[in-house]
């Protein structure tokens, strides 16, 4: 009988070490013909007093080339990514940030601008979970 609830003492144990690893990537939203936009929330760097909350973007495998550009704040970074491609964006102090995505093929450009607000609210005091995302506006303007 001992040897059954060691189990659970090493389950509860080991808590503390699960509750300090970054949460997510999370689906926010998928871009059409483009690619995916996620979030992500790293609760150690919060308790740092250290910016917590990054998206991320992956490219469609059957997508085309893709420029995009990524602005919070002061920061702006710029990539070309190729099908199949992902991008970790960085972790940032600026709660709304914004990613604009551009694709140009034969039949014309295709362009998305999406932008996140990480603002907490009352109701909200985190997004470090899949079922709290942050506030989303979504643009695409069509070839």
């Amino acid at each position: 009988m001992k040897w059954l609830a060691l189990p659970g003492i090493l389950t509860t144990a080991a808590l503390p070490t699960a509750q300090r690893q970054a949460h997510g990537p999370w689906l926010l939203t998928a871009l059409p013909s483009m690619g995916t936009v996620t979030w992500r929330c790293d609760p150690a760097r919060a308790r740092a007093n250290k910016p917590s909350l990054a998206l991320g973007f992956r490219a469609f495998a059957s997508s085309a080339t893709d420029d995009v550009v990524f602005r919070a704040g002061r920061s702006v970074l710029r990539r070309t990514m190729q099908p199949g491609d992902s991008w970790r964006l960085p972790y940032v102090r600026a709660l709304r940030q914004r990613l604009l995505v551009e694709q140009g093929t034969e039949p014309g450009t295709l362009r998305a601008v999406v932008d996140v607000d990480f603002s907490p609210r009352p109701a909200l005091p985190s997004h470090c979970w899949s079922y709290l995302p942050p506030g989303l506006t979504v643009r695409v303007y069509p070839r």
